[in-house]
């Protein structure tokens, strides 16, 4: 495909210069039979020209330019048939099989034209009908009424009279892709004064053929030969695939004024069916005078149109649909060669919810108005600044390298960096993450490039935030195995078995005694094997399948803390893991549900929370709230790795510690790692919380848990994660000690 739209690149240039050379061959040589067949040949290329284009550029929606190269295939044949008839000087019949072919052609591009107008929605079809109707005035007053008071047969009429019509109809679908699309496009504007030029030819042809003054060979037949001329160079242009526009809900009129507009251009041609005047020119500087009076009323609110369609309101920046255009539209123009690159900046405000919460969306919003202004001064005059919405910027970089890309990062970051003063006095100092993707591939898909650089983004935000991430393969390979783990994580959901659970146990440090489990899901993938939950709980966290990938562990775990209770008649106390993004006011209502269902005492069951899932106490303490209050208990997993502020764990009152292994590995000879586990046991115990020392692998380690107070350890050194079954048989076993683990249980127990 590379190859193929390389090699069809710079075609278009050639085929506008060749087949404008030759109709200025056919205007300057006089008329004869080889002059003639060059105004075919001209012609006839242009569907030629539209399908190489097609197959070259593939448009996201080729409908439209599949139905107008059709409609140019049947205007080439009627002047195949026409040339033919003519050669040998004979007069062709009238109406004759070209002129039925001629007539397809033009309803036919009418309605390509109409389908790449189609997602402009109602308000550029119905602005493009106020626009032409003076214009269908005047042309009824001179060409439409006098062709039908000509002599002729009916069907004769009928095509003296439809030629006009389809022109106008024609127009219409043009004026309508022109008040919907982005006229930068150098396709956009070629296709549009190709359909322009065709109504001027027809419209002179039939005001001509009237008066008697037609003659073949001359200027007319120029605006016909430019018709398929610049459609075909449209279609071989690579920003034809930019000549779709975007839906936009902005209304320049409202529709009762429109209609009042649309009846005042409509009077003329009543009045005129009623009074027939010795002369047409009152009812002509009427229509003139209507014409004038329309477009005095529309320029402002096209104008407004236009600009609000591709402009964000609050900012006045490019919004997401322009900038597409744009990006389309460069990616097409980039110019050959290793060096030219194009680049986008991918730039989100850090903790801009906050800002929002705290100091009302006005704040929020003189925040963005100076933010837009400070990245403006930032980027280079060639650059094009969007805002996607909400606290999301693209900066688009034409013409750029790596090293200039890097280098308007930077400005970026250092201004926004300086201190921001709000109206009520409040300083804000932002920080944005930005990602940032560079390309010099004509071709590059630019939806690809945006996801690209919002990767990038991320990836800075996962970094730590007020960072530029650039995108490279090893991003790109980590972003596709992502989208590929959500999809089969959604399928696995709907297939039991494909997750489970083992369990880890959790031991008494004093007695080597099974205390409690915690329930570990796995994945087994039907390709990869089994997968630890680090590798898919955060591909289910940020495409929030997460909440249900915690129902289906807590529903295993409690059914299967019912069949130990059952065969041992006692219950053994489970933990599950609960993340922090699925901490919403139905939480509580889930899990009581569940162990309802289940017919488990809510104090059997914990819930492990890691620090970090702290960080917003409101939403806590509303989540877990009723939870505690029923009986469930509270644990802080993996301590001293988020926040570590046990002030935090303290205002919410909690009942468990969880030390993380960082804290734990080699605790019997760091003195360093020694004086932090015996502050966090201290501090727990001061605040009524029991602690829990996780990945003890060590016997020595174990030892000097002891020695600190640690109540309650799990490890390798203790036992592995166990299936059910596994559970139960330590627990039949107790009070007797696996010899395995014994000798490292007995010492901690003798201490």
């Amino acid at each position: 495909m590379i190859g193929r739209y390389r090699g069809i690149r710079h075609l278009w240039w050639i085929y506008l210069l060749l087949t404008s050379a030759l109709a200025a061959v056919y205007v300057i040589v006089p008329l004869n039979g080889g002059t003639r067949w060059i105004y075919v040949l001209v012609n006839s290329t242009a569907p030629i020209a539209t399908w190489i284009g097609l197959r070259g550029h593939v448009p996201a929606r080729r409908g439209g330019w599949l139905v107008i190269g059709l409609g140019l295939a049947f205007s080439a044949a009627g002047d195949v048939i026409f040339a033919l008839h003519t050669a040998g000087g004979n007069e062709p019949a009238f109406p004759s099989s070209a002129d039925v072919l001629y007539l397809l052609g033009h309803l036919t591009i009418a309605a390509g034209t109409a389908m790449l107008a189609s997602r402009a929605g109602r308000t550029a079809f119905v602005d493009a009908a106020v626009l032409l109707t003076p214009l269908a005035s005047l042309a009824w007053i001179l060409v439409v009424q006098p062709t039908i008071t000509v002599g002729g047969s009916i069907a004769a009429r009928f095509f003296a009279t439809a030629a006009p019509v389809s022109t106008l109809i024609v127009v219409y679908c043009a004026l309508a892709l022109a008040l919907g699309i982005e006229l930068r496009a150098p396709g956009v504007r070629w296709l549009l004064t190709g359909l322009v030029a065709w109504f001027v030819s027809d419209a002179l042809y039939t005001h001509q053929g009237l008066t008697g003054t037609y003659t073949e060979g001359g200027l007319i037949d120029l605006g016909w030969m430019a018709m398929p001329i610049l459609l075909g160079t449209a279609a071989l242009h690579p920003s034809m695939v930019a000549a779709t526009p975007h839906r936009s809900a902005v209304h320049a009129l409202p529709l009762s004024r429109a209609l009042i507009l649309f009846g005042a251009a409509l009077l003329l041609p009543c009045l005129h069916l009623f009074w027939e005047p010795r002369s047409d020119n009152p009812l002509l500087l009427g229509a003139a005078l209507s014409m004038a009076l329309v477009a005095i009323r529309l320029v402002r609110p096209i104008h407004e149109l236009s600009w609000r369609a591709g402009h964000d309101p609050l900012t006045g920046l490019v919004n997401r649909s322009l900038l597409m255009d744009r990006l389309a539209l460069e990616l097409s123009s980039m110019p050959p060669g290793p060096a030219a690159r194009l680049g986008l900046l991918f730039c989100d405000l850090d903790h801009f919810k906050d800002v929002n919460d705290s100091l009302g969306h006005d704040a929020g919003d003189q925040l963005l108005i100076e933010i837009s202004s400070r990245l403006r001064a930032a980027v280079r005059d060639t650059d094009v600044v969007c805002r996607l919405g909400g606290d999301e910027f693209v900066i688009l970089m034409p013409g750029t390298t790596e090293e200039q890309a890097v280098e308007v990062a930077e400005r970026v970051a250092d201004n926004l960096g300086r201190a921001m003063r709000l109206s009520d006095g409040t300083e804000f100092f932002a920080s944005l993450s930005m990602g940032l993707r560079t390309t010099g591939d004509p071709q590059a898909d630019p939806d690809t490039l945006m996801q690209d650089a919002d990767t990038a983004m991320y990836q800075a935000k996962a970094a730590g935030r007020g960072r530029v991430v650039r995108f490279d393969a090893e991003i790109r390979a980590g972003a596709t195995q992502r989208l590929r783990l959500d999809a089969d994580l959604r399928r696995a959901l709907t297939h039991p078995g494909e997750l489970y659970c083992v369990y880890q146990p959790v031991f008494q440090v004093g007695d080597g005694r099974l205390s409690s489990v915690e329930a570990l899901v796995r994945w087994r993938h039907p390709t990869d094997g089994i997968l630890p939950p680090g590798v898919f709980v955060p591909v289910a966290e940020a495409s929030g399948t997460v909440a249900q990938v915690f129902a289906l562990v807590l529903k295993e775990a409690l059914a299967e803390q019912r069949r130990w209770h059952d065969a041992i008649g006692r219950w053994i106390p489970v933990a599950v893991n609960l993340s922090p993004r699925q901490l919403t006011d139905s939480t509580a209502e889930l899990v009581l549900a569940a162990l309802g269902r289940a017919g488990t005492p809510p104090d059997m069951l914990t819930l492990e929370l890691t620090e970090t899932g702290m960080a917003e106490p409101s939403t806590v303490d509303a989540a877990l709230g009723p939870l505690r209050r029923a009986g469930v208990k509270i644990a802080v997993d993996d301590f001293g790795t988020g926040y570590s502020s046990m002030a935090r764990v303290a205002d919410h009152g909690w009942d468990i510690v969880k030390i993380d292994r960082t804290f734990v590995a080699g605790i019997h000879h760091d003195p360093a790692r020694c004086s932090l586990a015996d502050a966090m046991i201290k501090m727990a115990h001061a605040l009524g919380m029991v602690t829990v020392a996780e990945g003890v692998d060590n016997a020595a380690d174990l030892q000097a848990l002891a020695r600190l107070g640690c109540e309650f350890a799990q490890g390798y050194l203790l036992a592995r994660p166990v299936g059910a079954d596994g559970v139960l048989e330590i627990a039949i076993a107790e009070p007797e000690i696996p010899a395995e683990l014994g000798a490292g249980r007995l010492q901690a127990s003798q201490l």
